[in-house]
């Protein structure tokens, strides 16, 4: 990499949710300001408590010549995950202009290759360099900012949703707050609230258990 050039970084938060927006976020920054991100002492944000998130990503703001965060909310999720990341991964490197592109892969290695193909196809040009491995948020600096600052976008998309409906965790179908909001939500209702994800499989478990309820034997 040389000097002028720019870099980006891209990752995601909240893909697994049940609740709340899917956040893609990219951190580009100068070539040669690369060593001051990495002296922040970024990581993956899975290990890092909220209150160090928060204080790293106004850090990481500060460093980066651009952030780009792409919000897409549960009503917009109703397709194919990768589909949806592939596009959105394509206008952050279209808007970047990065010489080198580093992004934590949201496919297994045997589909690599053709997700990188179908992503520089999608960008519409291939004059950049690009390096995609799964936990890549673990390995490179640039995509550990990415990550941070995709989970601190979502966190506070989270903290707005619970203003509005009461505390019901953090939106992940493995949690018991989550999962009780919903099924009290639906058995009160008979419908879940627009924050959910409508196609997951904890939505349709819930349909089927009110059934159970209303249906005579």
């Amino acid at each position: 990499m040389q000097p002028g050039q720019t870099i980006v970084g891209i990752d995601e938060a909240g893909r697994g949710c049940v609740i709340g927006p899917l956040v893609v976020a990219g951190v580009a920054i100068a070539a040669e300001r690369l060593r001051e991100l990495e002296a922040l002492g970024v990581r993956d944000s899975k290990r890092l408590t909220r209150a160090r998130r928060e204080r790293l990503s106004e850090q990481i703001e500060r460093v980066a010549a651009r952030l780009f965060v792409k919000e897409i909310g549960p009503s917009e999720l109703e397709e194919n995950l990768t589909e949806i990341e592939l596009r959105v991964m394509a206008q952050i490197v279209q808007e970047s202009r990065a010489h080198h592109v580093i992004l934590d892969l949201p496919v297994g290695p045997a589909t690599r290759e053709n997700f990188i193909r179908r992503l520089r196809s999608a960008v519409g040009h291939d004059a950049f360099g690009i390096i995609a491995e799964n936990r890549a948020d673990a390995r490179y600096p640039i995509v550990s900012a990415a990550s941070i600052i995709a989970k601190v976008y979502r966190d506070r998309a989270i903290e707005r949703l619970r203003q509005q409906f009461g505390d019901f965790g953090w939106g992940y179908p493995s949690e018991p707050k989550t999962r009780a909001f919903l099924r009290e939500f639906f058995m009160r209702t008979g419908q879940f609230p627009d924050c959910a994800r409508r196609k997951w499989r904890t939505l349709a478990r819930l349909r089927k258990l009110r059934l159970t309820f209303i249906v005579p034997p």
